[in-house]
């Protein structure tokens, strides 16, 4: 049997594994690693909550306070972008800042798998908000929506050529807005898995020589720890930013 050499962890960190084979209809229903991450996510988050806002004191607790501060913090970033229209929308904005966060950081946990890492996560999730946006905006505007693709003042020669272009960067929107959460998470997670390898590496290839030199390594994957965390925080934040913007096309016409 020929030898094949074991890809690092690094990479295979984003493998997916089966745990319950299942099939139905010819369809591929297997429960895996990426399902038992985003139930565990589901259910974490719901206690959490849950839990912060049983008494709702009028003097909250430091669990209640942070509830209501992480709400706030949704709340007031869609009320601002999108406008008082929007107010409807926060408990779906709320719900997606929520998974994303949560869900990144049990990635970092000894589960470790972190769901966003995956594009066909984080498309699924970008497609949900170009399909909510969609029906917002025909609910709201009805046919005058398909204004939005053809700019006011537009010579009327152009307007073939400025339709299909406005059409195909609105079709574009899912995709950027899937891959651009993906990229920073899996270029984050490949970066401290390659450290944790090199530790690896070399007390493997020095012994007890290599275990001394490996604290580097090991204090820089540390601080890449804590780095993480905070693109957490920030790629959660721009895709209820960006999420925002579109619930605002789709309340206001153009």
């Amino acid at each position: 049997m020929a030898y094949e050499p074991e890809a690092p962890y690094a990479i295979r960190q984003f493998e997916i594994d089966v745990l319950v084979p299942l099939e139905l209809f010819g369809l591929n229903m297997s429960f895996t690693t990426s399902a038992q991450a985003m139930i565990t996510t589901v259910i974490f988050v719901s206690a959490y909550l849950m839990y912060g806002i049983r008494e709702r004191a009028l003097v909250p607790g430091r669990m209640q306070a942070s509830v209501e501060a992480v709400y706030s913090f949704v709340a007031n970033t869609v009320l601002k972008t999108a406008g008082q229209e929007a107010r409807s929308a926060i408990p779906f904005v709320f719900s997606l800042f929520v998974f994303i966060l949560f869900g990144s950081l049990i990635g970092l946990t000894p589960i470790k798998f972190t769901f966003t890492s995956h594009l066909v996560v984080t498309l699924a999730l970008s497609l949900t908000v170009f399909a909510y946006v969609n029906i917002l905006a025909v609910r709201h505007q009805g046919a005058g929506f398909f204004r939005f693709f053809l700019p006011a003042g537009t010579p009327l020669y152009l307007a073939p050529v400025l339709v299909v272009i406005e059409v195909i960067s609105y079709l574009f929107r899912p995709i950027t807005l899937g891959v651009r959460i993906f990229a920073n998470i899996l270029a984050g997670h490949i970066m401290i898995k390659l450290f944790a390898d090199f530790c690896v590496m070399l007390t493997e290839a020095l012994g007890l020589t290599g275990f001394g030199v490996s604290v580097l390594p090991l204090v820089m994957m540390i601080v890449l720890y804590g780095f993480e965390c905070l693109i957490f925080l920030v790629q959660a934040y721009i895709f209820i930013l960006i999420t925002s913007l579109y619930i605002r096309d789709a309340l206001h016409a153009h």
